[in-house]
């Protein structure tokens, strides 16, 4: 039998390095097979000058496939690079042209993916819904939960996976894919309900205290602005526990 492979979203940045390891560690527990994705958008290539021999369409033309070239072998080299770094027997990495958020959902649906990992720089406030976040976008899309880790992330710790339970249709999905992944990766599970304080305070302090290897929170659909992550609680977790997140939304499906 094939085993679902979790998936990483790498672009070679510090933030997807820590995911990449993130990644290695989950796919190492649940015996399953890890593919880091580089993700290429080519509209995103410095412009061309629009002067002198590049006014030519030609030399536009040529000047462009060079530069995608270069930076699809650029991308390859950083593949390989972490890839040789990461513990592991069945590790691969693939370079896709495209927008991030649909090439990686689209790789997840065509490989069943079990899970998608993303690192995030964890920004704040208004700086972070007008940037938009990679991890907010694929929770929203991914056919399956999408794991967030934040730069600080303690990976691999000794605990229980713990969900945020607050008996909403949100939360029973949340703790049904907790359940499942907790005993995937034979960890104890903690339900959290929060009834009195803030619920990211409490639910990153009862992660930190018992060395939670992993949060779980369920999400209530795409905010109206696009890239927010989805609610206060799932974005404040993600910058708060200090450890990975996975984030479950509806599109996430029933748990394997």
């Amino acid at each position: 039998m094939t085993l679902a492979p979790v998936l990483c979203a790498f672009d070679a940045s510090e933030p997807s390095l820590v995911a990449a390891h993130a990644a290695a560690w989950l796919a190492a527990e649940l015996g399953a097979p890890l593919e880091l994705v580089y993700a290429l958008d080519h509209d995103e290539l410095p412009a061309l000058p629009r002067s002198g021999p590049t006014l030519d369409p030609e030399v536009r033309d040529m000047l462009h496939e060079h530069q995608e070239r270069d930076e699809e072998a650029w991308a390859r080299a950083e593949i390989a690079a972490t890839v040789s770094t990461l513990p592991g027997d069945d590790v691969s990495g693939c370079v896709l042209i495209g927008w991030p958020v649909d090439v990686i959902r689209r790789r997840a649906e065509e490989r069943e993916a079990a899970l998608v990992v993303s690192g995030t720089a964890a920004r704040r406030g208004l700086q972070h819904i007008l940037h938009g976040s990679v991890s907010g976008d694929l929770a929203a899309e991914a056919p399956c939960p999408v794991v967030a880790v934040p730069p600080d992330a303690a990976l691999g710790e000794p605990g229980p996976v713990l969900v945020g339970d607050d008996g909403s249709d949100h939360g029973r999905r949340a703790v049904r894919h907790a359940e499942a992944l907790a005993g995937r990766l034979g960890r104890g599970l903690v339900h959290l309900h929060v009834e009195d304080g803030d619920p990211v305070e409490e639910l990153a302090r009862a992660a930190r205290e018992r060395r939670a290897c992993l949060a779980v929170t369920g999400t209530r659909g795409r905010g109206p602005l696009r890239g927010q992550l989805f609610g206060s609680v799932s974005a404040g977790l993600v910058r708060a526990a200090g450890r990975p997140v996975m984030l479950v939304s509806e599109r996430a499906g029933s748990p394997a």
